[in-house]
């Protein structure tokens, strides 16, 4: 194992050095300093694209390749982001042969990963929750299908309010409501909050922190990403921060998660370069 591991590090280290010296260097914004970053090539990069969670001790991250159908988990120490395990084929065959080919945001709750699952049929888009253990990464055989009529372009990120046990999720493109559903209730449907000044487009990820449900979008316009802010309780929706990742036309925001950690962070966003590799980035509050 140790020569094994030697020789991924003589594989990687090259990678991970052209990739420092040649990614866009993300800057400071009046909203958002970075604090840290971590950066992630082959491989590591692989299972970490699209979404991010953590339960204070330890970071959970997603990755997907519908051309080939590739889904897995990954999961690192929430101190450091040191690698701890993964899981390639995070979802099992009888899901991929429905048509579900796509992890994206994720949400971690009482010793559960919560993951916003995907995928594009004859018949359109197809959406569902799946549930997977924090512990092994495994698919524990909880899945809930959602309405296609409310996720008709698919459902790109989902939330857990772990005050409530109540998860939150919307379709990808110009949603005009966010739908709740009862977590202890077999994901029933309990409520459906009208976004109140506007909509929400392009979001790949959103964590609850002290009731706030904050949203990373991958917006378009500008020259920065965004943090949204939003409130259950109304329905509201505001900026939170912008955030300067450097070269917006190469970079996608994915997932973030919200925490306080050592280094002095709390928001945790994660970057995807497709022809580079990953990028958490840790800003502080």
């Amino acid at each position: 194992m140790k020569i094994l591991r030697s020789i991924r590090y003589i594989i990687v280290l090259p990678v991970l050095l052209l990739t420092l010296a040649f990614s866009p260097k993300a800057g400071n914004t009046p909203s958002a300093v970075p604090v840290g970053q971590n950066t992630f090539v082959l491989t590591d990069a692989l299972v970490m694209g699209q979404g991010i969670t953590t339960d204070g001790a330890y970071y959970y991250t997603s990755g997907s390749i519908a051309a080939i159908k590739l889904t897995s988990l990954a999961k690192y120490t929430f101190d450091g982001m040191r690698f701890v395990g993964r899981r390639f084929g995070a979802l099992p065959q009888s899901l991929v042969e429905r048509g579900f080919s796509h992890i994206g945001g994720i949400s971690a709750y009482n010793g559960l990963i919560y993951a916003a699952t995907e995928g594009e049929t004859a018949a359109g888009y197809i959406a569902a929750v799946t549930v997977f253990s924090c512990d092994t990464l495994a698919f524990t055989g909880e899945v809930y299908e959602l309405p296609a009529a409310l996720y008709d372009d698919g459902v790109p990120w989902l939330a857990v309010d772990n005050d409530t046990g109540l998860l939150y999720a919307s379709k990808w493109s110009h949603a005009d409501t966010v739908y709740v559903y009862d977590i202890a209730d077999r994901m029933q449907q309990v409520a459906a909050i009208p976004v109140a000044n506007g909509e929400l487009d392009r979001i790949q990820g959103g964590e609850f922190y002290h009731g706030t449900l904050y949203l990373s979008r991958d917006n378009k316009e500008g020259d920065t990403k965004q943090i949204l802010a939003f409130s259950p309780a109304t329905g509201e929706v505001s900026l939170y921060a912008e955030r300067d990742v450097g070269d917006m036309d190469r970079c996608e925001a994915e997932g973030l998660t919200v925490y306080p950690a050592p280094d002095g962070s709390l928001f945790h966003v994660l970057d995807y370069n497709k022809s580079i590799g990953v990028f958490v980035r840790h800003y502080a509050e």
